[in-house]
């Protein structure tokens, strides 16, 4: 393998080495050093080409001196991590990882996608405040890889104009990468490996600029309202060219996130709508507790947003709505504001699956309502309409009884025996019910009053 070479600083024989990936380095024996994209104070990234698959990428090295911290090893090794176990449109893949262990010590690199294009806080310095539907749809994709990120269970901690890339589709529209998960917070622990961020309390992880002021307190109780805030700060500085918390110091800068609200971006950018201020303003709330969403972001965003960019709020939502574990129904509808095509989220038709027992259980419990159910038709409405019906044929019987004249008195009482035996008049009921009330009643209520219930009672028993 060729290694990367190094070189000393001009003129000077003591001063630092500094690595130097010079073009046609061999890497691994596969990727082959083309030239040098950047450089800070942790690292290097070149471009390089994959051998075997003609494929252009981007290697990052950590610097020599940097290897010399455990933490700085173990951060760079995070981002490569991190990052891989995102799958998102908006995320920086990452291909390969690994170490030079020549001459030049033991460097780390990461190799990932080649991006071309310029990181948003470049295209702010280049050109100030960018216009409200570009940067609204930057943000917005921002936002949809901000929340796969977080349904991976990771906060970033540290989003920043320069941390998210801008490379262009072919159709010239934006596409946001996410970079830099170094410092990020896994908030299903990993017992493999520390914290970076937690090794030093006293020591501020991130920008301070864009850093919520619950992450300026304490690095380790941030979850994923610290990074709406961040969003907030960035799309602050997009829109109105200037950061939302600007001191002379770093403690100045520190003091005001935590003690101030900010300039409104409206008296900075006369034309911004008023929702979408007031967006920001929530973003940028001290307190976690009400603080805007990520996804009410997204939804005041996707107003602004050309209609290409739209579909990002769906996915937004429909991450948002698997993370917290409801269906889409369950999220509040938005419109957009089309015209007489006034649309809500697509997430709307995308119905929950119907939650089903054992086939079993179900049918044995549906086979029991229907017995139970039965039962009480029967017992409620069968007997009680055979005991109405009884009792009408013995009115009726009565009635034509009493009807009949006088003088034929002595067939009526031959015919009576016959009326009886088919059906039998009340008055012959009554000492029978009498006596099954007396044996079955707990209290000795007078047989009088419950004469008639009783009959009815009598008469069905005979009838049965």
């Amino acid at each position: 393998m060729s290694s990367a070479t190094k070189r000393e600083g001009a003129g000077n024989p003591a001063a630092a080495v500094r690595f130097d990936p010079v073009p046609g380095t061999i890497i691994a024996d596969k990727y082959r050093v083309e030239r040098t994209l950047g450089e800070g104070g942790m690292g290097v990234v070149v471009s390089a080409t994959h051998m075997g698959l003609d494929q252009e990428v981007a290697i990052k090295f950590l610097l020599p001196e940097a290897t010399r911290s455990d933490v700085a090893v173990e951060r760079f090794l995070r981002e490569a991590k991190v990052a891989a176990k995102i799958r998102s449109d908006h995320v920086a893949r990452v291909h390969d990882v690994g170490t030079l262990g020549d001459s030049d010590g033991n460097v780390p690199y990461i190799v990932m996608e080649h991006l071309d294009g310029s990181d948003l806080g470049q295209l702010i310095h280049r050109d100030g405040a960018l216009p409200l539907e570009e940067a609204c749809e930057i943000i917005l994709q921002a936002c949809e890889g901000l929340a796969q990120v977080h349904a991976a269970g990771i906060v970033h901690r540290d989003l920043k104009p320069s941390n998210l890339f801008v490379t262009r589709k072919s159709d010239g529209s934006p596409a946001v990468k996410l970079l830099d998960f170094g410092i990020s917070k896994l908030t299903v622990p990993d017992q493999t490996s520390i914290d970076p961020a937690l090794t030093s309390t006293a020591t501020i992880m991130g920008s301070p600029s864009y850093m919520s002021p619950e992450q300026l307190k304490s690095t380790k109780e941030v979850d994923e309202r610290a990074d709406v805030w961040s969003l907030g700060a960035v799309l602050y500085e997009a829109l109105t060219g200037s950061p939302a918390f600007r001191g002379e110091s770093l403690p100045q800068v520190c003091a005001m996130i935590a003690s101030e609200d900010p300039i409104p971006p409206s008296a900075r950018r006369g034309d911004l709508p008023e929702a979408l201020e007031q967006s920001i303003l929530r973003c940028l709330d001290k307190n976690p507790a009400t603080r805007e969403s990520l996804v009410a972001l997204a939804r005041t965003l996707a107003r602004f947003v050309p209609e290409r960019g739209k579909a990002s709020l769906d996915r937004i939502e429909a991450t948002v709505a698997g993370l917290d574990g409801k269906g889409a129904d369950d999220l509040p509808v938005l419109s957009l504001g089309r015209g007489s095509d006034t649309r809500t989220r697509t997430a709307r038709g995308r119905k929950a699956p119907p939650r089903e027992g054992h086939p079993v259980l179900r049918t044995l419990f549906l086979v029991g309502v229907c017995a139970v159910s039965g039962f009480a038709i029967y017992r409620h409405w069968f007997r009680r309409e055979a005991a109405s019906l009884m009792n009408t044929a013995s009115s009726v019987a009565s009635a034509v009884e009493a009807a009949l004249p006088p003088a034929a008195s002595e067939s009526a009482a031959s015919a009576a025996p016959s009326a009886s035996a088919s059906a039998p008049p009340a008055p012959s009921s009554a000492p029978s019910a009498s006596a099954a009330a007396a044996k079955t009643a707990p209290s000795a209520a007078p047989a009088k009053a419950h004469s008639s219930p009783h009959t009815h009672h009598a008469v069905k028993h005979r009838s049965h």
